[in-house]
């Protein structure tokens, strides 16, 4: 691969180009080496990954049954309610602990409160009630796994260059394969059940099983935490953004009279429906915040849209932070924060975004199963915090930290360095009991260009 010619593609037109030819512009081949080389599985796991890689011979293969089966899980339905009914009840829980007995008043590091919280609020959802990061160690174990990835997929010693990582990576691995040998994967959610019954019916042993999940955890993990903290970020660092949401999500909560006070109940797939300024919100967030690219092998040579000659086994990469950067499809003001850049009707927006654009969720035939369950989440803790709480730095600023050191594996921008911040629960609702709440729904909230009808 580090030495096969290289194409940087930034066009919107010839991305939708390559996403119309998912067999000859193929990214299987991509992520199987990925998944290869970070999860160490064995060579009778790597050859079950490779039979029928790339679909040569039809609609079969454990690459196609695993992501069809996740696509399945992961789509509007009885299983995503499932799963976001638990995470809800889970950030509902962790909020309530930052309201201290007595008028007290919390400090967080809110980068470092993101990433614990949701990590165990995501992982208790997919994992249910026997999950493996429920043990600090093994949270440890896969932050550090997490943090040196970039030395495992060098590849060059890595007993020496990534021991420390690897040995992260296998301490998960030895949890999940507890976890699978103890089938307390019956207990969790349709995801994991599809993913581990899928596995097993194309013959792929406990041990790879356990391997490959921790390769998954990263999918659900390592973006939604940070896309939390930038969304709290440009809310609380926005005065009249911050209230316009708020009023925006306020209008949603229904008070009910009680004999001990007042009752405050909102359901969260409202907002998704009906906030449209927050929603938009979160959309500029994921343009002003993501680097991700999106990556294609050649698999023979290729005239794309009849213009450009392809070569067999090049390279193909799609990097959405130019296209997010780009004035000429964002307008004149692309480097500002914009809350109601993605809003429908709104009129101060010269030049309306095209939805093929936000790349943050990858596009085509490898959009991101999982973007239905993370954006429900980001949404969800971010409406719990502005209805509850307000945030104010230690320091008197919100200064936004760099992002350099973000690790290759994360599409969203990873702070450097944290903020620690002031919680302190908001006058008006100080002494009110909140419920949260997830109605059913097959409603889908358009954040990719493929999800959308308008």
């Amino acid at each position: 691969m580090l030495t096969s010619k290289l194409y940087v593609v930034n066009s919107i037109d010839l991305i939708s180009s390559i996403q119309r030819l998912p067999k000859v512009l193929a990214f299987p081949p991509i992520e199987a080496k990925f998944a290869m080389t970070i999860c160490a599985s064995s060579k009778e796991g790597n050859e079950i990954i490779a039979n029928n890689l790339n679909g040569e011979d039809g609609d079969w293969g454990y690459s196609h049954d695993l992501y069809t089966s996740m696509h399945a899980a992961l789509a509007p339905g009885s299983g995503l309610d499932g799963m976001n009914r638990m995470m809800i009840q889970n950030i509902a829980h962790s909020l309530n602990g930052l309201k201290p007995p007595g008028g007290q008043v919390m400090e967080i590091n809110l980068g470092e409160w993101s990433r614990h919280e949701i990590t165990m609020a995501t992982t208790n959802s997919v994992y249910g009630r026997c999950n493996p990061f429920k043990d600090p160690k093994v949270e440890k174990a896969f932050w550090e796994f997490e943090n040196g990835l970039i030395m495992i997929l060098i590849n060059q010693l890595p007993s020496l260059t990534a021991r420390k990582a690897g040995r992260a990576r296998d301490r998960v691995a030895d949890a999940f394969r507890t976890y699978f040998e103890a089938k307390h994967h019956e207990y969790g959610s349709m995801l994991v059940q599809h993913r581990y019954n899928t596995s097993i019916q194309n013959k792929v042993s406990v041990d790879d099983i356990a391997r490959f999940e921790v390769g998954g955890s990263l999918a659900v993990l390592v973006n939604t935490a940070p896309a939390v903290f930038w969304m709290l970020f440009y809310l609380y660092s926005n005065p009249l953004v911050l209230e316009e949401c708020r009023t925006e999500v306020g209008s949603l909560v229904l008070d009910t009279k009680e004999s001990n006070g007042t009752r405050k109940t909102i359901d969260i797939t409202s907002v998704k429906q009906n906030c449209p300024t927050l929603t938009s919100a979160f959309q500029e967030v994921l343009r002003q915040r993501t680097l991700g690219a999106q990556v294609r092998q050649v698999m023979q040579d290729t005239m794309l849209d009849g213009k450009y000659l392809l070569k067999k086994d090049a390279t193909i990469i799609m990097p959405s932070l130019v296209i997010h950067t780009d004035p000429a499809v964002w307008g004149s003001n692309v480097s500002q924060f914009d809350h109601k850049r993605f809003a429908k009707g709104n009129k101060s927006q010269s030049q309306k975004p095209n939805p093929k654009a936000l790349r943050a969720f990858g596009g085509g035939t490898t959009l991101c199963p999982g973007r239905h369950f993370a954006t429900t989440e980001i949404l969800a803790t971010v409406v719990m915090f502005i209805l509850r709480y307000n945030l104010t730095p230690l320091d008197g600023t919100w200064t936004p930290p760099k992002t350099e050191k973000t690790n290759i594996a994360s599409v969203v921008m990873e702070p450097d360095t944290d903020i620690r911040v002031k919680v302190e629960p908001r006058e008006t609702t100080a002494d009110c009991e909140w419920d949260f709440k997830l109605g059913d729904s097959d409603m889908v909230f358009g954040v990719a260009a493929e999800d959308r009808h308008d």
